[in-house]
């Protein structure tokens, strides 16, 4: 029998942490881990123990339907759509969640071009007039263009 869970915003506010921090330069550090999860924690109001079953729902959702990187991108461009059209992740909250996206960037001590495009991408895609890259617009949409999106959700 094919359960779905519905998929939350905080599910996707994690894989997208996740994804960019490990797929922009190929690691997922300590200091990245520590830093997404203190995130995290703040997005749930310090519940440690919903923190870690939207982690383990997220990662074993992952392991099962994300095949590779191109898997990871489409995945997490469509979760950046749908927060956006959450009616309670305001402006604010997308200026808030894009600056977690620079201080994960941040914490393994480099901010390296890729993941200042990426982060210009999901600004684009958010509506949020921040950019921090030397990538032009049409560079940014011209990329994002090329990202197919896939249905999103989680299965039990």
């Amino acid at each position: 029998m094919n359960n779905k869970t519905n998929l939350t915003v905080l599910h996707c506010i994690f894989y997208i942490y996740h994804v960019f921090a490990l797929n922009s330069d190929g690691k997922l550090s300590a200091n990245e881990k520590k830093t997404i999860g203190g995130f995290m924690l703040r997005w749930l109001g310090q519940d440690r123990d919903k923190m870690t079953s939207i982690i383990n729902a997220t990662l074993n959702w992952s392991s099962e339907n994300i095949k590779n990187i191109n898997d990871q991108m489409s995945s997490m461009m469509s979760m950046v759509e749908f927060l956006k059209s959450q009616s309670d992740f305001t402006l604010e909250r997308r200026e808030y969640f894009l600056m977690d996206i620079r201080n994960i960037a941040r914490s393994d001590g480099k901010f390296i071009d890729i993941q200042k495009k990426w982060h210009d991408m999901l600004a684009n895609i958010l509506d949020v007039d921040i950019r921090i890259s030397n990538v032009t617009h049409e560079e940014i949409n011209s990329e994002l263009k090329k990202v197919p999106r896939r249905k999103i959700g989680f299965r039990r």
